[in-house]
């Protein structure tokens, strides 16, 4: 019956808003739309997201849900001991984690290896956490953890996602970020969303 209809699922990831998709359901045969809806991708990725297990590294399973949407801004950052970038950015996270932790932000870091992007060695990431005093939670996982959460193909390290106080996701980097940048943005994004009074 669906094989003479030939139906095909498009996600459509090039439009203006980024916190959204269009699903589209193509009729083949027709070449042309028979269903379309627009999806908020960060519904899907907070609902993921929630759903994620990974290790700390006090060695016990954690679910990501733990550290998103509880009324702080949570800045996600995937990185690796031995990526250049990681290292270089690492000391201004902690000082914006230490900055914000008891206000409104918190840092949480989620470490790979690298280069190989496979699952991280837990011994390098204590080593290297305790080498730059950091106290935001860590946890262990693999270069698909983008993907388990719902957060698409990571891209290069370091990544950071920017997840509001509501647990949506508003922004990604790909590369370096410094607390300037981040503190930036979320002064930015806090303006743009206080109502305009009449």
């Amino acid at each position: 019956m669906f094989d003479a209809v030939r139906l095909s699922i498009v996600l459509d990831n090039n439009i203006d808003n980024k916190n959204s998709m269009s699903l589209i359901i193509i009729n083949k045969f027709f070449q042309r739309p028979i269903f379309s809806a627009c999806l908020c991708v960060v519904f899907l990725s907070t609902a993921v997201a929630g759903e994620v297990q990974l290790e700390g590294l006090d060695g016990k399973q954690h679910n990501f849900s733990e550290f998103i949407g509880k009324g702080k801004w949570t800045l996600l950052n995937i990185w690796g001991p031995k990526c250049p970038p990681c290292r270089d950015e690492m000391p201004d996270l902690v000082q914006f984690h230490d900055a914000h932790k008891d206000t409104d932000a918190i840092v949480v870091g989620i470490a790979i290896d690298f280069p190989s992007y496979g699952y991280a060695n837990k011994k390098e990431v204590i080593e290297f956490a305790e080498n730059f005093m950091i106290d935001f939670p860590l946890l262990l996982s693999d270069g698909s953890i983008t993907e388990r959460l719902g957060l698409g193909r990571l891209q290069g390290l370091p990544t950071t996602f920017m997840y509001s106080p509501e647990g949506e996701v508003v922004g990604t980097q790909v590369g370096g970020i410094n607390r300037e940048i981040i503190e930036n943005f979320i002064k930015k994004h806090e303006k743009n969303k206080k109502p305009v009074n009449k």
